[in-house]
């Protein structure tokens, strides 16, 4: 593993140094930003910091806190936080970046430390952004459809307890809803041997018939929430 530091324009290495592959991507790069921070004299000019998420710790916040640098990085999409905004974005609502791109920002105090993130969409990216977004709509989708082969099962007491389990199942749906379901219940003869004549059963338990359909809106939502990229700085200025 290499650590790298370039000049922004050109590309010119300004620090390299080679890594232990036991080091953990956090450690390493937060001990070659305070390398390369050692070189730097305070300019009158905010000097941008540019890195990948491994940048992004709480500790590493605080430290650069306390320097003259400004900072732009990824937001690591582990981070609850960072999954909160994701899930919530909305890309026909945000405002135009360049061709094919949208951004919106959002300020945060995550780490203790004030900052802006900005949550870019690219169209690019959703043809990268798919296979992953189906993958996870279809795992949930066959965790839905087992849960609902579960509750058909189940033989309740009473109609109330079915309606109930039923109502609870439904609230927790995500990548599908429950197109239709009914609510019935299943004769049985309590007293032992055969019924005289004209003998009316006794209902016994109701169960529960249901069929799942799929919800395609959780299905874009989670191909979007894949494709966005979610940066984080700590330039509060909203004119830079």
């Amino acid at each position: 593993m290499l650590a790298l530091v370039v000049e922004h324009q050109a590309g010119i290495p300004m620090l390299m140094q080679p890594l232990s592959g036991h080091r953990s991507d956090g450690t390493a790069c937060g001990q070659v930003v305070s390398d390369h921070r050692a070189q730097l004299h305070p300019t009158a000019n905010p000097t941008y910091l540019v890195a990948d998420s491994a940048l992004y710790s709480a500790e590493h916040l605080q430290k650069l806190a306390a320097t003259h640098l400004q900072w732009i990085t990824r937001v690591p999409a582990t981070w609850r936080a960072a999954q909160a905004v994701l899930a919530q974005a909305e890309p026909p609502t945000m405002a135009p970046l360049t061709a094919g791109s949208r951004s919106h920002m959002v300020p945060s105090s995550s780490g203790g430390v004030a900052q802006r993130w900005g949550l870019i969409d690219s169209a690019h990216r959703q043809p990268q952004a798919q296979p992953t977004g189906d993958q996870q709509w279809r795992k949930q989708s066959d965790q839905e459809a087992k849960a609902c082969k579960k509750l058909c099962r189940t033989a309740f007491a009473w109609e109330a307890d079915a309606q109930q389990a039923l109502s609870r199942f439904v609230a927790g749906l995500q990548t599908t809803f429950l197109h239709a379901s009914t609510v019935g219940s299943t004769p049985h003869d309590e007293k032992r041997g055969r019924p005289g004549p004209g003998a009316q059963p006794d209902p016994l338990g109701s169960p529960i018939a249901g069929t799942l359909a799929s919800r395609l809106t959780d299905r874009q939502a989670r191909v979007d929430q894949q494709s966005g990229v979610l940066l984080a700085t700590h330039a509060l200025d909203e004119g830079q």
